[in-house]
């Protein structure tokens, strides 16, 4: 039997908290659709987070999160992109979206 092999290099914290989110979606040549929300996070590690999204969202997307930290008072502002997403079915045709995004990098706060 084949063991799972774990592709992530680091370990993944639960975090269950909603955080803020600005999703661009590209659009016409040239334009991108910029739509912000509150999302679920799930879980996080170094190099990425599990959220669930209430909108749809494709591969390569790009998601500004609003990430609680233990070490400051204000929260991180990372840009990640989307590397994975799976609908879930809540009830009759509404769906929420399982993301998996790979953190790009953080932006420097503004104080």
């Amino acid at each position: 039997m084949p063991t799972y092999q774990e592709r992530r290099k680091s370990e993944r914290v639960a975090s269950l908290r909603a955080c803020p989110y600005a999703l661009t979606k590209p659009m016409v040549p040239n334009a991108v659709l910029l739509t912000a929300g509150h999302a679920y996070s799930i879980n996080c590690s170094a190099g990425g987070m599990l959220l669930l999204l209430p909108g749809t969202v494709l591969t390569q997307h790009v998601l500004e999160v609003q990430v609680s930290s233990e070490t400051r008072k204000a929260p991180i502002t990372k840009l990640g992109e989307v590397c994975w997403a799976h609908s879930i079915p809540v009830e009759g045709r509404v769906c929420m979206y399982l993301v998996g995004i790979r953190f790009l990098f953080e932006l420097p706060s503004l104080g």
